[in-house]
């Protein structure tokens, strides 16, 4: 499978697929392993292969700092704690914040550490095995568990756009829970109270939790009237939209900017620069794949996406950037609230072929969130610092740009 590309296919099932399907690599760009395809399985993400020498037995002792929900077969989904077959600081091994700065090697240690212990739920029943991983989840810190696997689990590493990878997987036989977890008083508030789910994360997120302790809340199936599981992945994009929603109208309280911002930042071979535009706000991600990237490999010209919401917000799901878009609108609103200002956002991301591997739509996050600030006079300055910065040619961006091409902005090209 070595070198496989649409224009390479080495292998003859890949190239079935491909008949079959109707799959190219402009909606591989889109679907990203969605499965908009119409597949079990990504042909392109099956390819990745991690090779790590651990022991893995069926019963193991360690700290459980989050949870895992898959969404296949869904309301039938796994469900389970993960956790370390050792003590250390799990915390580290859950929280993208923690990871900024860390290559994909740690990155991929830290998740390939965790083993994923799962059974199959309903996501509305309550069950006990839905009761003990919600007091692990809700829990302050990382409760040690004792785990009891039906077969030893074998070691495999599950790689998505949006969520971070995910380590072995073993179905479970027991699972005790060793100590008492400590849950806040504001957790068990909004847990208990008859509250629906939007509501107990804005709450929590007021009181300073951040979004990937809300995204554990929320697929756990704590929060809510009527409590509910929700599979990781969607779990993510659903707290970003929520709390960026909330922030939208309270930024929309503030006074406009009074001179043009640049934000700018390159991780995990993701390059972002983004214009903040003295006017109300406004919306737009602009994503350039360019040739190589580990969606793009075998392309021969770069791909730019486009998805972009008014002052009045967006109807539909931004499909063709998906997750990405969420939490890089999160990440942006989070900087206009800490400025306390009100902007129009264009986003320029370059995926470059040094983005070799998805780890998840928190690099988006976490790239906008650390990303820094210059000030600018006038439009003019701004753009060519921006120009100056881009790999891309730029009229690439301005044939797909909505703000670029508004009747106000048109004087500056």
């Amino acid at each position: 499978m070595k070198h496989q590309s649409f224009l390479t296919p080495r292998c003859k099932i890949f190239v079935d697929i491909y008949k079959s399907t109707d799959i190219n690599k402009e909606k591989c760009i889109v679907c990203k392993g969605r499965l908009f395809c119409g597949l079990s399985k990504c042909p392109i993400l099956a390819q990745i292969r991690v090779q790590k020498m651990v022991t893995l037995d069926r019963e193991f002792f360690g700290p459980s700092p989050s949870l895992f929900v898959g969404w296949k077969n869904y309301p039938h989904v796994y469900y389970g704690p993960l956790s370390l077959p050792f003590d250390d600081d799990a915390e580290i091994y859950d929280n993208p914040k923690l990871w900024y700065g860390d290559g994909f090697n740690e990155i991929i240690n830290y998740r390939s550490s965790l083993i994923r212990s799962m059974e199959k739920v309903r996501v509305d029943k309550e069950s006990k095995i839905v009761e003990d991983v919600q007091e692990i989840v809700l829990s302050e810190k990382p409760v040690d568990i004792e785990v009891k696997l039906k077969k030893k689990p074998k070691f495999n590493i599950l790689f998505s756009a949006i969520s971070q990878p995910m380590g072995p997987l073993g179905r479970i036989e027991e699972l005790k829970i060793t100590e008492n977890p400590k849950i806040s008083k504001e957790v068990d508030k909004v847990v208990n109270d008859d509250i629906k789910a939007e509501n107990a994360l804005d709450i929590l997120y007021k009181e300073g939790y951040d979004v990937y302790s809300l995204t554990r809340f929320l697929s756990s199936g704590a929060l809510g009237i009527e409590k509910k599981i929700v599979p990781t992945r969607w779990s993510i994009t659903a707290v970003d939209d929520i709390i960026g929603k909330k922030l939208i109208s309270e930024i929309k309280d503030f006074q406009i900017i009074d001179r043009y911002i640049v934000l700018s930042n390159s991780y995990l071979g993701n390059h972002f620069e983004i214009l903040l535009i003295p006017k109300k706000w406004e919306f737009e991600t602009l994503e350039a794949w360019i040739p190589d990237t580990f969606w793009t490999m075998g392309a021969e010209k770069i791909n730019i996406t486009s998805e972009y919401e008014t002052y009045f917000g967006r109807k539909t799901y931004a499909i063709k950037q998906g997750g990405g878009y969420y939490a890089i609108r999160f990440g942006v609103l989070e900087r206009l609230k800490e400025l306390k200002r009100q902007a129009c956002a264009l986003v320029f991301r370059e995926v470059t072929p040094d983005y070799f591997l998805p780890v998840g739509v928190w690099e988006c996050r976490e790239n906008v969130r650390n990303a820094e600030m210059n000030f600018f006079d006038t439009m003019k300055e701004a753009l060519d610092y921006i120009k100056s910065r881009l790999s891309t040619d730029f009229d690439l961006w301005k044939r797909k740009s909505v703000i670029l091409n508004q009747e106000t902005l048109e004087s500056f090209f």
